[in-house]
């Protein structure tokens, strides 16, 4: 089996580049923290820090292991799930030639693997070439009035591996799930219906991950109050932190229900808007026909949404409430945690979750491309085509803002409870710029990560676009 391994890993590395970038940012998250968080160390062994003032190189690291291992786990089942669906022709012909679903399993399972070093080894590559600049950013980032020496960066090859180690640990938790679904698809069944995926739908194993995940929701809100409770220098940027995990927790909860979830909420928007126009109509169909791709599409853009949204909200709100509580002093303190903590801490989760949408939508190009020249055959107008994707990108970013709003609303309302129970008064801002940059921003990067990969195959004759399409 290993010649086969080896051929199928051949052939499958087109349909992974597609999406390797999520790979990439993710491993470059975990390296990153790991050289960081060893320079931080580095600097306190020595007396050049001072351990109290240490903790965006030494404690926030930590945390973001945990914002990018839930977004990278979540991102990178999705972009699995992508290339599973494009390749199931070639997994089903595996079946017919006699490979058992084990072996089928470990064929995707080898996949992700090379995938995941490979990715690890540019990523390494990156972090190591970034790590000045970046304990420069973290250094002046910190708002605390404190001047703090910038630790010297320290290349830990050792904790580099280990994060890498990490990040493949989460690319094979998040492929498994879809390796066992190739593996569990009829092979004749496959074959008759290689572009076409099962409606989706919910497993055992996907309820019982929504209640841990609601129950940690709940928790973290019961904790509100014992945390609140304990007045010290870091009981507001406890519960600061806490409301970003709430957000992220919500938005993986979006995650998992997203089989049952996304392509109702996209087809009951779209019903409102008041227009019979054909292209429209047809931007509309493809939900029903996209189902599952149109649903694993939308996860990463929630996340880049949100989590963006939640990032750019944090600042003016804690201004906002500093003012109405009265506080003369200026705004909440952070201790020591100013921007730079923030952004480090969602910083490479959102950059995972961009990375994963557009990773995902460059991955659909070439469907999109047979489908885009299969109109033209009907009858569809060169402009009806080129208007199409971008009508389709619309779709995806509008339906997935939905549930990122819901999150910020998440995140919002455990800050407003965490406020009262330090006795301060609430008070929210989210400012124009924000929505602007989270919703119009991202739907942009969407928008040209749609409608570019379209544009060379536009001018090409239909039937050589389908014959491309049905040679793959």
């Amino acid at each position: 089996m290993r010649t086969l391994y080896l051929a199928e890993l051949r052939d499958s590395w087109t349909a992974w580049l597609g999406v390797c970038l999520a790979f990439v940012v993710t491993n470059l998250s975990f390296a990153n923290s790991a050289l960081v968080q060893a320079s931080g160390w580095a600097a306190v062994r020595k007396g050049e820090l001072d351990l109290m003032a240490s903790g965006e190189f030494t404690l926030v690291p930590i945390s973001n292991y945990v914002f990018s291992g839930l977004v990278g786990l979540t991102v990178i089942a999705t972009s699995a799930s992508m290339v599973v669906d494009a390749r199931r022709g070639s997994l089903a012909r595996l079946a017919l030639a006699g490979a058992t679903p084990a072996q089928v399993v470990r064929t995707v399972m080898l996949q992700l693997l090379a995938v995941s070093l490979a990715a690890a080894v540019i990523a390494d590559l990156i972090a190591v070439a970034t790590l000045q600049p970046w304990l420069a950013f973290l250094t002046t980032g910190l708002d605390s009035g404190e001047v703090i020496k910038q630790p010297a960066p320290v290349y830990d090859f050792g904790a580099v591996l280990l994060a890498n180690a990490g990040v493949v640990l989460v690319a094979l938790l998040g492929g498994y799930g879809q390796a066992r679904r190739a593996a569990a698809v009829p092979p004749v069944e496959a074959l008759r219906q290689a572009a076409a995926p099962p409606p989706p739908r919910m497993r055992v194993l996907s309820w019982v991950m929504l209640v841990v995940c609601a129950g940690v929701l709940a928790l973290l809100f019961a904790a509100i109050i014992p945390i609140a409770s304990v007045r010290d220098s870091e009981t507001v940027s406890t519960l600061l932190q806490m409301s970003l995990v709430a957000l992220v927790l919500f938005v993986v909860m979006v995650a998992i229900l997203s089989p049952i979830l996304i392509s109702p909420l996209a087809r009951g928007w779209t019903a409102l808007i008041p227009t019979r126009a054909a292209v429209w109509q047809l931007a509309r169909k493809n939900i029903y026909v996209r189902g599952p791709r149109f649903a694993r599409s939308v996860i990463p853009i929630i996340f880049t949404i949100g989590l963006m949204l939640g990032l750019l909200a944090l600042g003016p709100t804690i201004y906002a409430t500093s003012a109405a509580s009265g506080l003369d002093g200026g705004p909440i303190t952070l201790d020591k945690a100013g921007i730079g903590a923030f952004l480090s801490l969602l910083g490479p989760a959102l950059a995972i979750a961009l990375a994963g949408g557009v990773g995902n939508l460059f991955m659909m190009s070439k469907q999109r491309d047979a489908e885009l020249a299969l109109l033209g055959i009907t009858g569809a107008t060169p402009d009806q085509r080129r208007v199409l994707p971008l009508l389709e990108a619309v779709i995806l970013v509008v339906t997935a803002a939905i549930p990122a709003v819901a999150a910020l609303g998440v995140m919002l309302g455990y800050l407003g409870l965490s406020f009262t129970a330090t006795g301060m008064v609430p008070a929210f801002a989210v400012p124009a710029i924000a929505w602007a940059v989270s919703i119009g921003g991202t739907g942009l990067i969407m928008m040209a990560a749609t409608v570019l990969p379209t544009l060379g195959a536009l001018r090409l004759p239909e039937p050589r676009v389908i014959a491309r399409l049905a040679a793959e």
